[in-house]
């Protein structure tokens, strides 16, 4: 994302959730619920994307480190 913004969306917590997020914020060394949000989004996209492609990250030229043939 360039110069674009991320776009604000409220979310209404219970009381659980908001202690549960607060907990993920202090054990990943994050500043705000805002950022564990962020956070938690991008770890299940990246598991997501694990689960499609096979692997844990996105699929490399071969020519920048690939084994030679």
């Amino acid at each position: 994302m360039s110069d674009e913004k991320m776009t604000c969306h409220q979310i209404d917590l219970t009381d659980a959730e908001h202690a549960v997020l607060d907990r993920v914020r202090r054990v990943q060394g994050l500043d705000s619920i805002a950022d564990v949000v962020v956070w938690l989004a991008k770890v299940r996209l990246r598991k997501g994307v694990g689960n499609i492609t096979g692997r844990r990250r996105g699929p490399r030229l071969a020519t920048s480190g690939g084994k030679p043939q």
